[in-house]
């Protein structure tokens, strides 16, 4: 993102250029310092001389008095002049404060000045060169991806130059996202591969896992894993392991990555966050590393938040050429590697640290010139001549791997360890591109059932390249580029039309590539008047299905193989419903559809205004439209609030003050059962062409569906449009499912993490202790908790004023489905058809069981095929556990049985037991299927744990 100009109360240089009029200094001042300078073969502490009132051109002599010690050094003359004068305090490093006393004797005249010497300890600060990865922003991508392929090749020659400095100032570079070292091998010829992983060997490039700067807590759990899957396989082709990842810009991330550790193989996570846009208070965590614990307790990642990722643009990126300047910015040699460097910003920046008793030695800086710029090629030279001046702090060019092991070798045992959601404050941008972000959840969740299918099917030459790049654009989507730093100033600008559409492609191109591997992994010998469905979830299911019309020609009357009629109903789009009872887990069936009419044993009913499946009665206002009774059949508790369930708000200017409401409803009947009864309520409404908003039942399924349809208009305006459920649940926790497992908001959330929207991934639970109710949207994943708490979120908002700090617990879901608060990266406007499915589902008592159970059914439905192969295929083992889901299953890219991730929802240990017609061998296994530990056919999980199995039969393993 753009990086923010900062100014740092700090001096940048040693001497005045340009000046017209030799102005001498009136006044001097004495700064002490944490330093120590290399002084006559011994360590001395330093404090820096200030000339006030102009500068020093002749020359002096300064008498120091420290601690009963005296001391005196000439100070030269300077024809440009000095701004400041190192002075070493003569004598040991003292225990307590200390008043250094000094008289400057120039021109015939003497000056005094006194100050306080204060204990500090010698400093190790590592500094990590990088270039900030934007995937776009500053020029459209291909130029920049030019720019961070070229700073590998300037790297390695860099590494060269400087392979005999001293240890500390070799060079070491940080490609920061593999999306850029996987373009740079795929483009490369042989001998370049070859220079570059000798490069990787030697130390001169260093990677670190992560796939590019994303979005965590908008990926599912198997984007998130992906996310590593490129760099971590990479690097075991040439015999290196990736434990590391770093992420720029992004302030937070899901705590759901401390959860996969294991799969992994993620150790150390460093975090630079942007300085001040939209970022709440999560500067905060810096310099405050920890132990980041799963949920279960058994995984961790060390976590260390650094300073801002842009301190090398604000002390030397902004005085050189850069992308705000010019079109191609190439490395820039200004010949004088010591200027516009740490001295003195470092020096005020540990003094900091000091006063906040920091407990360690050592701290880390990244070093950037601004987001996507060429490498800074005087790093070595600057760092070997610090090194030589100063004592400490010692500088150390460093990868992240060092610097975690390093810090991690000295301070293992004072680390303190922390739970809990870093809640991300920069998803809300993916509202700017509401359709999109729909199309990418759901080919996300069209790619897993691929990958089940093609396990259920056993089918071989698993097409494990095909499935690794349709989720390499899944997971690009998520990354946190998504337009040009003009995107809102200048929308129509060429290049910021051409960077939003290499964005989008990443959406589209992972649809199609889905949609093509979902096919493939059905496809056979079509049979005729036929269908096959598909249940790809762990857990027997009931649901209704929807078959397209042109696979229902022949009629409206479906048996299952064995003949069974099955409750059917033509729709008003030509689509035939079906409903399927007690489906087989991980299992195909095969369905004929005949001529004859639809056949039904249920009843749902649709009057005016309401409808019944025999399990809910539905009431809508009949002037807007929203739904005023939401009751389920044995209580008489109204669960919706008297303004409302699935009402449309918009946000002129995003202020709730000028809160509108569309007009006036026009409900009518569209699906008038028996199986299936729908209502379809329009309306004009704000910000929009037209609104929509269909509510269906299923008889006889515990299934409440709306469809929500925006034609949007668009403005540039700043807005937000909102559809709110205000739920009548007294005394409620919210609780909802991120990566990997679920948590309480509040209870569950880091400090200073973000509160004012939440991402979900597939539900959100309301509930006190006796009844709730569990909501779940496939497309749409941000939500408040309340209403309107992003109201005037505009612009960077780097006040902290605009923040949250405590998320009181409310039955109030506001789905956030579209917003343009951003004023730079993200779209300013959107326009068109985009829809927006939810579900509703009453409950009992909370049971994280049913609420996972609940969101996996909705966001992975049965699966219409055309009817190839058998009549009836299953998955090759049966899976028996309780509070245990599977979060994903595929084919194993050796050919080695199938892979899957396991999740224990409850805060106990879980037993798993698995079955099959032949033995079956099981181990726990990574993210690069490398099996680990052999696992008896029962095992436990830990209390909310996360792990990976391997499930092979002797025969799958070649035995």
């Amino acid at each position: 993102m753009k990086i923010k100009m900062l100014l740092y109360s700090c001096l940048f240089c040693l001497t005045s250029y340009g000046q017209q009029v030799k102005q001498s200094f009136t006044s001097i001042e004495l700064q002490p310092t944490i330093a120590y300078l290399k002084y006559k073969g011994a360590e001395s502490r330093m404090v820096r001389l200030l000339f006030h009132g102009g500068n020093s051109y002749s020359p002096g002599k300064v008498y120091l008095s420290f601690n009963g010690l005296r001391d005196s050094l000439d100070v030269a003359a300077s024809d440009t002049g000095l701004r400041y004068y190192e002075l070493p305090v003569p004598g040991a490093p003292v225990k307590e404060d200390t008043q250094l006393s000094i008289s400057y004797q120039t021109n015939g005249r003497t000056y005094t000045a006194r100050c306080m010497v204060s204990p500090t300890r010698k400093w190790n600060v590592y500094i990590m060169p990088h270039s900030h990865v934007d995937v776009g922003y500053t020029n459209v991508q291909e130029k920049v991806l030019a720019i961070h392929m070229n700073n590998i090749d300037e790297a390695i020659r860099i590494g060269q130059h400087s392979e005999n400095y001293p240890a500390e100032a070799r060079f070491k570079w940080n490609t920061e996202a593999i999306w850029v070292v996987d373009n740079y091998l795929a483009r490369a010829s042989e001998e370049k591969k070859k220079i570059f992983w000798d490069a990787v060997k030697n130390g001169w490039i260093n990677l670190d896992g992560a796939y590019g700067n994303i979005n965590t807590s908008a990926t599912s759990p198997a984007q998130l894993m992906h996310m590593f899957a490129t760099g971590t396989r990479l690097a075991k082709e040439h015999g290196i392991r990736i434990a590391s990842m770093f992420q720029g810009d992004v302030p937070g991330s899901s705590w759901g990555l401390s959860s996969q550790a294991d799969i992994t193989g993620i150790k150390y996570f460093l975090s630079a966050p942007n300085a001040s846009d939209r970022i709440g208070t999560a500067d905060s965590w810096r310099d405050k590393p920890f132990y980041w614990t799963s949920p279960s307790g058994k995984q961790k990642l060390l976590f260390w938040q650094s300073s801002p990722y842009s301190i090398g643009y604000a002390l030397k990126g902004s005085k050189i050429p850069n992308f705000f300047t010019i079109e191609d910015p190439k490395p820039f040699y200004t010949g004088k590697p010591s200027e516009n460097f740490l001295n003195p910003y470092l020096f005020n920046y540990l003094a900091k640290l000091d006063q906040k008793n920091f407990p360690y030695n050592m701290t880390l800086l990244t070093w950037a010139m601004s987001d996507n710029a060429p490498i800074d090629p005087e790093l070595p030279d600057a760092v070997k001549a610090w090194n030589e001046h100063y004592a400490s702090p010692r500088l150390v060019i460093t990868s992240v791997k060092q610097f975690f092991q390093d810090f991690e070798s000295a301070y293992k045992d004072q680390i303190p360890s922390v739970s809990g959601d870093y809640t991300e404050y920069w998803t809300d941008g993916i509202a700017s591109a509401a359709r999109e972000t729909g199309i990418n959840r759901n080919a996300s969740d069209h790619l897993q059932q691929a990958g089940a299918i093609w396990a259920i099917r056993g089918k071989q030459a698993y097409p494990a390249d095909a499935f690794d790049k349709a989720w390499t654009n899944i997971v690009m989507f998520n990354e946190h580029t998504w337009g040009a730093y003009n995107s809102v100033s200048e929308p129509e600008d060429p290049k910021a039309v051409s960077q939003w559409k290499y964005k989008q492609a990443f959406a589209l191109n992972g649809k199609a590539q889905a949609e093509e591997l979902l096919a493939d992994a059905a496809k056979g010998e079509n049979i005729p008047n036929s269908i096959d469905i598909y249940n790809t979830l762990s857990v027997e299911r009931t649901g209704l299905v929807i078959i397209p019309a042109a696979q229902s020609t022949a009629g409206d009357l479906v048996k299952d193989n064995k003949g069974k009629k099955i409750s059917s109903q033509r729709l008003s789009t030509g689509e035939l419903a079906i409903v399927v009872e007690h489906f087989p887990a991980y299992s195909k069936q095969r369905f004929t559809i005949q001529k004859g009419s639809a056949y039904s044993t249920t009843h749902a009913t649709a009057k005016e205004n309401s409808l019944q499946n025999g399990i809910y009665t539905i009431t809508l206002d009949p002037k807007t439209g929203n739904i005023t009774q939401l009751q389920k059949n044995g209580n008489t508790r109204n669960l919706a609030d008297s303004t409302g369930l699935n009402q449309y708000t918009y946000l002129p200017d995003d202020a709730p003050d000028k809160i509108q409401y569309p007009g006036d409803a026009t409900i009518s009947i569209k699906e008038k059962g028996p199986l299936v009864v729908s209502l379809l309520v329009s309306s004009s409404a704000p910000g929009a062409n037209s609104l929509t908003r269909e509510i269906r039942l299923t008889a006889g399924i515990d299934n409440i569906e709306l469809i929500n349809t925006i034609d949007k208009k668009a403005i540039g305006d700043k807005e937000s449009v909102h559809f709110a459920f205000p739920f009548r649940v007294p005394a409620a926790q919210v609780r909802y499912n991120i990566p990997w497992g679920s948590i309480n908001a509040e209870a569950d959330q880091l400090k200073h993490a973000n509160r004012n929207w939440y991402t979900m991934q597939r539900w959100v639970d309301v509930s006190n202790k006796e009844f709730g109710i569990t909501w779940s949207s496939p497309d749409a994943p941000l939500f408040e908790i309340g209403q309107y708490t992003t109201g005037g979120l505009l612009g960077s908002l780097d006040d902290p004023k605009h923040w949250l700090q405590f998320t009181e617990q409310q039955p109030v879901i506001s789905s956030w489905v579209m917003n343009n608060l951003w004023h730079t990266n993200f779209r300013r406007d959107q326009e068109g058809i985009t829809t927006f499915h939810y579900y509703m589902q009453a409950h009992n008592a909370y049971s994280a069981e049913q609420a996972n159970r609940y969101g996996l059914e909705n966001h992975q439905p049965l699966v219409v095929t055309p009817a190839a192969g058998p009549a009836e295929e299953s998955l090759f083992f049966n899976i028996n556990a309780k509070n245990v889901y599977v979060e994903n299953m595929n084919p194993a890219r050796d050919g080695r049985g199938v892979l899957l991730q396991l999740v224990n929802v409850l805060d106990e240990p879980a037993s798993i037991t698995l079955t099959g017609k032949s033995k079956l061998d099981v181990w726990e296994s990574n993210l690069l299927e490398e099996d680990k530990n052999t696992l008896n056919n029962t095992f436990d999980i830990p209390a909310r744990g996360v792990i990976m199995i391997r499930v092979a039969t002797n025969k799958s393993n070649g035995n």
